[in-house]
């Protein structure tokens, strides 16, 4: 089964769609809710911005308490950012 990726819809907000493995858990809005809602998830004391970052911009799993999740985004945002850590 392939996952989905979020569309963007505007500019301010990155929308983000986190998978326990193939199973969707939630589409969220924009980075900030995908990391309050992981956070709460996963019951970690802290925000886990690393690994949703590593997530969205290099396509790395994270891995914890024997689950592994993906954090995807819309192609386009992806391919804008790479572009400018590139410069």
């Amino acid at each position: 089964m392939e996952r989905i990726r979020p569309i963007l819809q505007n500019k301010t907000e990155i929308p983000v769609n986190i998978y326990k493995g193939e199973e969707l858990l939630k589409e969220c809005p924009s980075i900030q809710q995908a990391a309050r809602f992981f956070k709460k998830h996963t019951g970690t004391a802290r925000y886990n911005w690393s690994a949703i970052n590593k997530g969205i911009w290099f396509n790395e799993p994270y891995s914890i308490n024997g689950a592994t999740y993906f954090f995807l985004t819309d192609s386009e945002a992806v391919k804008k950012k790479l572009e400018e850590l590139q410069k």
